[in-house]
């Protein structure tokens, strides 16, 4: 076996590299929601781009925009849920595909960013806003980044990429060590 392929795919189990990005989102993700907490009192903005960003401190007891603000438990153990689920389903999930592999790491951080949230302040610290005239995106955090961005990357993979493109993992060449289904000829 190629040793490129075979180094590549180890890297690429969830254990090792989708994991350790997973824990830089995360660890991220906590110290700069740490700062907010520490530093900024709720309700605090300050413009960094006038007109177009701020540094903000808000809270969100729900999930994206708000939704679903009065079931704050229910999507903590949601949440934990999908973590389980992206851990037990990673290999199918990633395909063998690094960019995906990869993509669902920056989601398994993301998430349990918010999810640490949700556990200890049963609401979401979000502090980044970006708005222009009377259009304001939802505020957001370092995780909602992570999350957004590696769902991007895994849908355009899906899009473009198929199992059956070129994919990362070995297949076998060399068909003559296969047996044949057809009877040898005399």
């Amino acid at each position: 076996m190629n040793t490129f392929w075979r180094d590549r795919t180890y890297l690429l189990r969830f254990w090792r590299l989708p994991l350790a990005l997973g824990l830089m989102v995360l660890g991220l993700d906590q110290a700069t929601k740490l700062l907010v907490l520490r530093h900024w009192p709720l309700g605090f903005q300050r413009p960094v781009i006038s007109g177009f960003f701020s540094l903000v401190h808000c809270r969100n007891p729900g999930a994206a925009w708000s939704m679903f603000a009065d079931y704050t438990e229910a999507l903590a153990v949601l949440s934990a849920v999908v973590l389980v689920a992206l851990v037990i389903w990673f290999d199918h999930l990633a395909e063998g595909f690094p960019e995906r592999a990869l993509a669902l790491g920056a989601v398994f951080g993301g998430i349990a960013g918010n999810l640490i949230d949700r556990v200890a302040y049963h609401e979401v610290v979000d502090f980044l806003l970006f708005y222009w005239r009377t259009y304001q995106w939802p505020v957001f955090n370092v995780a909602d980044s992570a999350i957004s961005c590696g769902v991007t990357v895994f849908v355009l993979s899906s899009f473009f990429r198929r199992p059956t493109d070129e994919s990362p993992t070995p297949r076998p060449t060399d068909t003559a060590s296969e047996p044949s289904s057809s009877p040898p000829s005399p």
